[in-house]
């Protein structure tokens, strides 16, 4: 087989999860990511099940063990900011406990680059034009010279370039489920050193916690409203927030709003899945979010990422590059599990958006807050649990 040349736009967990595995089954991998750099964040992810097999091994699990998160314990606060129980941080986080692993992102994304190692990173660029040729796809990029390559994959988000290219508009496949999310950083006054809050209220979400790493601490947040919110301008975002969670009953939570301002990684974004009718057209495939993104309700956007990846280099490997059947392969392996861990999120979404159901649970959360609260956690991990292990892997190099 001639060694094949593929141009990976992002170098995201996916991106970087795809290099990986398309260098070690004999191809040449080349990502281009829009950042300067490999871009860091107070945020936290999951992994579990299939994605973290792959992890396993990539042979990069004793490094991800090392630097995962390692809070103790959780703590479920009412509406006024009042202990309503205590539990395993795991359960909390709908992880299993001693397998499931929580680490911060942008750790991930450091340990997986050193997996890749010298392989070409392009940053601070990004893919203007794609143009597939038939027995090779065109690229012109905003900054540096166009050049040609065997395969392109897009494994740039939620927000895929890649995907407006080459398949059409975002809006053709883009579900907003009405939920905006977002992150910052603020002073640990609450002293979050080894214990992580949540915080449920009608339409509204709040977790707090501390990167090992950081002196800071910070807040990730979900809330629906019917007060639409268009700019893009981190200002206004900002003022939006704060005007959202202006009726908290919390007495610390405006301590925690006016770190806001001062974030140096504010993140803010609606929720979306997208549902495409195929991931691949012609020398071009997506991966992860571009093409499946399941929302942070489901708790399985890294790991079903991470499978993807190794799922589509491994089918090009077995296929000894052939896309058409490389790339068909892989969504016929994958489809079905990506189905089952995109429909995780309807539970969450369902409560989050305020419907009669919410309603209901926030009464009920009233009367047996602790019960209510024990009763879901388990109910959400058996069903993540069982969807994160839904994929039965290949051991593409067993016959190499």
């Amino acid at each position: 087989m001639k060694t094949k040349t593929v141009l990976i736009s992002g170098a995201g967990v996916a991106g970087l999860s795809v290099a990986y595995w398309l260098k070690r089954f004999g191809f040449v991998p080349t990502l281009i990511e829009k950042h300067p750099c490999l871009r860091t964040g107070g945020y936290k992810i999951d992994l579990r099940g299939a994605g973290l097999e792959v992890l396993k091994r990539m042979g990069v699990y004793p490094a991800i063990s090392e630097s995962r998160t390692k809070n103790t314990r959780g703590v479920l606060l009412d509406e006024t900011g009042r202990q309503i129980m205590e539990m395993s941080v795991d359960l909390l986080g709908t992880r299993l406990e001693g397998v499931d692993l929580e680490i911060m992102r942008s750790t991930l994304c450091h340990i997986l680059k050193d997996a890749v190692k010298e392989e070409e990173c392009i940053f601070g660029d990004s893919i203007t034009r794609i143009s597939d040729r038939n027995d090779s796809v065109h690229v012109e990029f905003e900054k540096h010279p166009s050049r040609t390559f065997d395969l392109v994959i897009g494994a740039d988000g939620l927000h895929s370039k890649v995907r407006k290219l080459v398949f059409g508009e975002e809006s053709n496949f883009s579900q907003d489920l009405g939920i905006y999310v977002s992150v910052w950083g603020f002073p640990n006054f609450l002293n979050l050193n080894d214990c992580e809050i949540e915080q449920h209220t009608l339409q509204k979400f709040v977790n707090l916690y501390r990167d090992r790493k950081s002196t800071q601490a910070t807040a990730a947040i979900a809330f629906s409203t019917p007060k639409l919110c268009h700019s893009r301008d981190p200002k206004d975002l900002q003022q939006y927030i704060a005007e959202v969670f202006a009726g908290s009953k919390w007495e610390n939570f405006p301590k925690i709003l006016a770190g806001l301002a001062n974030s140096p990684d504010f993140y803010f974004d609606s929720m979306a899945q997208i549902h495409m009718p195929y991931w691949h057209k012609g020398r071009v495939a997506l991966v992860g979010d571009a093409a499946y993104s399941a929302t942070p309700l489901s708790g399985q956007g890294t790991s079903i990422a991470i499978a993807g990846a190794y799922v589509l280099a491994g089918e090009l490997f077995e296929a000894h590059g052939d896309s058409a059947i490389a790339f068909s392969q892989y969504e016929a392996l994958m489809r079905p599990f990506i189905k089952k861990n995109q429909e995780l999120a309807a539970m969450s979404l369902r409560i989050m958006k305020g419907s009669a159901y919410s309603k209901w649970v926030h009464r009920i959360g009233a009367l047996m807050p602790a019960k209510l609260v024990d009763f879901f956690k388990k109910r959400a991990l058996k069903q993540t649990t069982k969807a994160a292990n839904a994929l039965r892997l290949k051991d593409y190099e067993k016959n190499r």
